[in-house]
């Protein structure tokens, strides 16, 4: 790229932020999510030095054009910027399952999207990759301009098609909460015909830093236990011990907002022990992000995302090891 057209990229910058203001909605939303996306863009890499500021400038643009959509949630640039400094996590381009997992946690952000910008002969492409932090699913995107054509209106058809991915693709991008009538019919063949141990849960709950006295964790777990025929024990309420002992703790914070909508995440936390033999069956963690139009109620969704899927995971490992 001539200094002439990274002159004129660097001028038509401050117009696309201005044009981005009235930059209608790019496609339809389709209802994979009725409420929304919780959102990251993270610079660009660029592979030749020339293009130095290429890859933050392409994060500000698509950041600003991604925004015209009502269930895009985006993390605000300082917000990602601490977060990233917080953790020394590199930027690269390349964000691998784990480190994706990590930023959208701390920002709370269920998809990320970030790329590479590299020229090929004549043409600049941006590619662009958009990450499910929950589930580990891909997607990827390219756009591209002459050398001498405007990176802004290719950022603009970059962002139409990470949009539409969003969109139609956001079910597989985020971890969705499955009903627990679902998790009990899929867990169902496990036990059948089994004699199952008597298990007591005690998992302590901070929600949006306050403590709660109906755990939503807890009571998913001991749910789905209870509905697959383990015999509960209310350690408060009993003399009796039970065989396996699940303790552990949760919580969930506030993420982000947008509008009406507000993004929280969760972490939970488990132990299950086998009292008997003294055996430690299962440690297990599980982090969660759920947005609603309320803060207590996307906390309580998200923290009973993360426990049914840790209930999957402590049931197989009780029957294994009972």
């Amino acid at each position: 790229m001539t200094n002439e057209n990274l002159a004129n990229f660097y001028a038509a910058i401050s117009a696309a932020i201005l044009t981005v203001l009235s930059f209608g909605s790019f496609a339809a939303s389709t209802d994979t999510n009725a409420t929304g996306f919780s959102v990251a863009v993270l610079p660009f890499a660029a592979d030749e030095e020339q293009y130095g500021e290429l890859g933050r400038d392409l994060q500000s643009l698509l950041t600003a054009h991604l925004s015209s959509d009502a269930k895009i949630i985006l993390v605000e640039r300082a917000e990602l910027d601490t977060a990233l400094s917080e953790t020394e996590l590199g930027i690269s381009g390349t964000v691998d399952p784990e480190t994706a997992a990590k930023i959208g946690y701390i920002t709370g952000a269920q998809i990320l999207v970030t790329g590479r910008a590299f020229s090929v002969q004549k043409e600049l492409v941006a590619v662009a990759k958009i990450i499910g932090t929950e589930t580990s699913r891909v997607y990827g995107e390219t756009a591209t301009m002459p050398l001498r054509g405007s990176a802004v209106e290719m950022s603009i058809g970059l962002a139409e098609k990470i949009t539409n991915t969003i969109n139609t693709r956001g079910d597989t991008l985020i971890a969705t909460h499955v009903p627990k009538a679902d998790v009990v019919t899929g867990l169902r063949p496990l036990v059948d015909g089994k004699t199952l141990p008597s298990v007591s849960v005690s998992i302590s709950e901070v929600s949006l830093n306050q403590e709660v006295p109906d755990p939503a964790a807890e009571t998913e777990i001991a749910f789905i236990l209870q509905q697959l025929g383990f015999r509960l024990i209310d350690p408060e309420a009993s003399n009796e011990l039970a065989d396996v002992e699940i303790s552990g703790e949760a919580f969930s914070e506030f993420g982000l907002r947008k509008g009406n909508l507000v993004s929280t995440k969760a972490r939970i936390e488990i132990k299950a022990v086998d009292r008997s033999a003294g055996e430690v069956l299962l440690v297990d963690r599980e982090t969660a992000v759920a947005v609603d139009l309320s803060p207590e109620i996307a906390g309580k969704n998200a923290l009973a995302k993360g426990a049914s899927q840790l209930a999957v995971r402590l049931v197989r490992r009780i029957v294994e090891g009972s």
